[in-house]
Parts: structure tokens; C-alpha cells; sequence
């Protein structure tokens, strides 16, 4: 039984097309936004992904680079469920990389037509990437931090995310450099990226308390907004005891 991850940050449409799929006998796996689905094909890789285009935080567009750099989730296959007027859109930025699209308001025949067909030519394979994958797969979460970065609330908001997308492109220019030792663009890249991270955490650590890390951190696994880095079962620094 093949599972699907469905990403739409409306939830009327997303449990209306996961029931619908979860009917017609596929399993379903849900993600309200391109942060939470890039999270959960962290967990669990999907065989295929329906991937709203329009969504807070990280779009469909940004979301469906990310996983088809990545030399593992790569040959996952990505079906766009597009508004109206986002077809021209589409075909100009992302038909070489997504497989299918569906527009909404969507026909549940002709959804489930298409993954079932997209899902009988899936070529998922996992084999070993190159050093040269790893270092463009990095290059490209950095890329993804700029996105973030442009925005007026980008510390505010997105500081966990960002460090996430920091931690995620180091991972993969040590995976290049695990296979090709001497790869110098990884290696300039790693230096890069490790000498900005500890600049961003020194920063951090420098930011007053709020009240969410007062009652969040170290609770249930939920790490400190203000202090990423640590880990949960530490005593938040701030944490100011009665």
C-alpha cells in the first residue's frame, strides 16, 4: 500500500483529500505547510508527495527544490495541486522537476487518477549520491536561508528554522566530503557555514527570555526558541526559578 504525504495549509482541503486518497485505499501521511512536510519526510520518506503551491513560511516551489536536491529523496515523486491561474506559473518554474499537477478545485476521479499513474511510473531508488549532490543539495538550503533571511521578522519568527536549514546544509557538505575527502567546494562551504552558525548562536544567546521559553523549554522534546541549540533536557539558562 503506497503512502502519500499531503501538504495543504488549508485543513478543510487537506482532510477532505486525505480522506478521499485514505478511501480509495492509500495511506496517508498530512503536513500544513512546506516546513512541516520537509519534517516529516525527515521521518518517514513517502512515495509520493501532493504539495499545495501557495503556503506560509516555505511555498510549494521551495519546498519541492529541497527535495529533489536532496540525493535521497530525490526520485520521490511530487504532484503540484495548483490554484487557478497558476498553471503558466508552474510550467515555467517547476514542470521539469515535479511530475504532475492538479488544479483546484480538483475532481476526486481525476486526483486519484493522476497519483495512481504517477505512482505506477515511480522510479523510486535510493542509491549512493556523489559528493557533487551532497555539496549542491547544501548550497541550495542556503539559498532557502536568504529566502528567510530577507524578511523583516525573519529572527522573530523563523530563528529555529533558520538554524535548522544552517545544521541540514553542513550535514550534507560533511556527507560530500565523507565521500570525496579532498572535494574543496564542501570544504570551503563547511568552513563557511560553521563559522556563521557560531556567530548566529553566540547572538542568540545573547537575546532576552520570553515567556515561551519560560514554559516551553525542555518539555515534551521542544527545544528553547531563543536557544536552539540546546538540548531539551537542559535547563533553560533563563529559566527563573520561584
Amino acid at each position: 500500500m503506497s503512502t502519500v504525504l499531503v501538504v495543504e495549509d488549508s485543513r478543510s482541503q487537506r482532510e477532505c483529500i486525505s480522506h478521499q486518497l485514505s478511501c480509495s485505499g492509500l495511506n496517508i501521511m498530512q503536513a500544513s505547510d512546506g516546513v512541516e512536510a520537509l519534517a516529516q519526510i525527515a521521518k518517514k520518506y513517502p512515495d509520493l508527495i501532493l504539495l499545495d503551491i501557495v503556503m506560509p513560511r516555505l511555498d510549494g516551489y521551495g519546498v519541492c527544490s529541497l527535495i529533489k536536491a536532496h540525493p535521497e529523496t530525490r526520485n520521490i515523486p511530487v504532484v503540484f495541486l495548483t490554484g487557478k491561474g497558476q498553471r503558466l506559473d508552474l510550467f515555467a518554474r517547476s514542470m521539469d522537476s515535479a511530475e504532475a499537477y492538479v488544479s483546484k478545485p480538483w475532481l476526486p476521479r481525476e486526483l486519484l487518477a493522476t497519483i495512481k499513474k504517477v505512482l505506477l511510473h515511480a522510479n523510486i531508488k535510493f542509491d549512493r549520491a556523489s559528493a557533487d549532490a551532497w555539496t549542491e543539495y547544501g548550497i541550495l538550503n542556503l539559498s532557502t536561508i536568504e529566502l528567510y533571511q530577507s524578511r523583516a521578522d525573519a529572527w522573530t519568527n523563523y530563528s529555529g528554522q533558520i538554524i535548522k536549514l544552517y545544521d541540514s546544509s553542513l550535514a550534507a557538505f560533511e556527507q560530500a566530503l565523507a565521500i570525496e575527502p579532498s572535494h574543496s567546494t564542501a570544504n570551503k562551504y563547511r568552513h563557511k557555514v560553521q563559522t556563521i552558525r557560531t556567530i548566529l548562536m553566540k547572538k542568540l544567546e545573547q537575546t532576552r527570555p520570553c515567556k515561551i521559553c519560560y514554559y516551553y523549554h525542555g518539555k515534551d522534546g521542544i527545544n528553547c526558541a531563543l536557544h536552539p541549540g540546546c538540548r531539551p533536557q537542559e535547563v533553560c539558562r533563563d529559566w527563573k526559578f520561584n
